[in-house]
């Protein structure tokens, strides 16, 4: 049980934190609300006290990425790394989107292109067989890649606790929103390590199928959640802390560092 219970908490981190879904998220308004350096953030992830997962997270003028790495520990789960990265061409408007994940015999690759903020669909699967939902065309107007909804939700110094904020999403895979919805505060204060972070409010990061996902996990898939915990750090909101569970584990993810050039 313990097994499945993990293997289902690192596939809700992916889900919701954007690497193939959550997770998990700048096309129409690239990084709007961004410093003009790169920041980087690294978060490290708990489950019945051992740290099984760590993500980096960096911003830059055109280029966003992320990696995670899972440890693998205990035989509890399959050691992996994933990397997601949106590129933008501002010249000529050009944003390209791609993420791989590696485990032990499984390697996943999702891309796509979308140039004047449109999707090229030469290298797109719509219908994936009679048991997913078929993507249509209509689905994908008006979609963000995983990273850019995840800066523009997350990391926007105007967010406030109303948490009124949400984003359709296309991964290359799959169509889904996701939305912020008020979570009452639970912690006033988060200690990781040395650090102490105070906590100012929270939101609950939701999770809405759109298509492309297997008509059976329709369900499941909607009832995904993440409670994030912000904090005000020089001046910029920032989530430090996030907690959900998955079945009969509990998960915490930690602000480790904050890096700037």
């Amino acid at each position: 049980k313990i097994n499945k219970g993990l293997k289902s908490a690192i596939n809700l981190i992916k889900d919701l934190f954007m690497f193939k879904k959550i997770l998990i998220l700048f096309i129409i308004v690239f990084f709007q609300n961004s410093s003009s350096y790169s920041r980087e953030f690294n978060y490290e992830v708990y489950s019945l006290n051992l740290n099984f997962i760590n993500i980096k997270f960096n911003t830059s003028k055109n280029k966003l990425y992320s990696i995670i790495n899972s440890k693998g520990l205990a035989g509890y789960f399959i050691k992996s790394q994933s990397i997601a990265l949106t590129t933008l061409n501002i010249q000529n408007d050009t944003l390209n989107y791609y993420f791989n994940s590696q485990s032990k015999n499984k390697n996943k690759t999702y891309n796509y292109k979308k140039i004047n903020n449109v999707i090229n669909f030469d290298n797109i699967k719509l219908n994936k067989g009679k048991n997913f939902k078929k993507i249509i065309k209509t689905d994908l107007l008006n979609t963000y890649d995983p990273l850019s909804a995840i800066e523009l939700i997350l990391y926007n110094n105007s967010l406030d606790s109303k948490c009124k904020n949400s984003k359709k999403i296309y991964d290359g895979d799959d169509v889904y929103i996701i939305f912020l919805t008020q979570n009452m505060k639970k912690h006033s204060l988060i200690k990781f390590k040395e650090k102490k972070y105070k906590i100012i409010f929270s939101c609950r990061l939701n999770y809405k199928a759109i298509s492309g996902h297997k008509l059976k996990r329709e369900k499941k898939l909607n009832s995904k959640y993440l409670d994030i915990y912000f904090s005000k750090i020089s001046n910029n909101i920032i989530p430090v802390y996030f907690e959900t569970s998955a079945k009969l584990v509990p998960l915490k993810m930690y602000l480790s560092t904050i890096l700037t050039p």
